[in-house]
């Protein structure tokens, strides 16, 4: 991730927003596709999870208070600051660069993090999703998209890369097997959330 995006990113974060997030509901779709995600992960057996840009900790609690054992990674020092003053493990890092052995979780979970990388970074990163996650574990990951590509900095200085389902899926060949693949809340100018399941090889 280039020094830019990653400064941006972080002054965004770094700032208030934090306090706001830790208060925004996640929304219906969000909290069932992380009710499925505790489902499966009981169902297969799986034990350790890493959240890839675990920001307030919303996601974390739940995971950490369903009884997994729970580590949670950001660029965000607020955002770290803020998960392990809630009592959660969680390190500050970059998505891809991954301070862990392989196989060291059972799964992975990611939402509407991985869009903010520029480049190759997404594919860098979910190779080493595939890497830290042991084989035959469940990666869970959801991004904004698009029904084009495109890139673009918002007016708070977020960088944005949105591809569309084919090539969100192209780039995925880099994690495992795709088991499935659902967009919801689409927009009208056709900007829409992915979410996928995979299986790392």
């Amino acid at each position: 991730m280039g020094p830019d995006v990653r400064e941006n990113l972080c002054a965004h974060y770094d700032a208030r927003e934090m306090q706001h997030r830790a208060a925004r509901p996640l929304g219906e779709r969000r909290s069932r596709a992380l009710t499925a995600f505790l489902e499966q992960l009981r169902v297969r057996g799986l034990r350790s999870v890493l959240e890839i840009g675990c920001g307030a900790g919303r996601d974390g609690m739940l995971i950490a208070r369903a009884g997994f054992d729970y580590a949670g990674m950001d660029l965000s020092t607020a955002a770290v600051q803020h998960c392990t003053g809630r009592g959660l493990h969680a390190l500050e890092a970059d998505a891809t660069s991954l301070p862990f052995a392989a196989a060291s979780f059972d799964a992975a979970w990611s939402m509407s993090t991985l869009m903010h990388l520029p480049g190759e970074d997404l594919a860098s990163a979910l190779a080493e999703i595939s890497r830290v996650v042991r084989p035959g574990g469940l990666v869970e990951i959801g991004v904004w998209g698009h029904t084009q590509n495109r890139e673009w900095t918002g007016d708070d200085g977020r960088y944005f890369r949105h591809r569309t389902d084919g090539d969100l899926r192209a780039e995925l060949t880099c994690l495992g097997t795709v088991v499935d693949f659902d967009t919801w809340e689409w927009m009208d100018d056709g900007g829409h959330y992915q979410w996928v399941r995979a299986v790392v090889p």
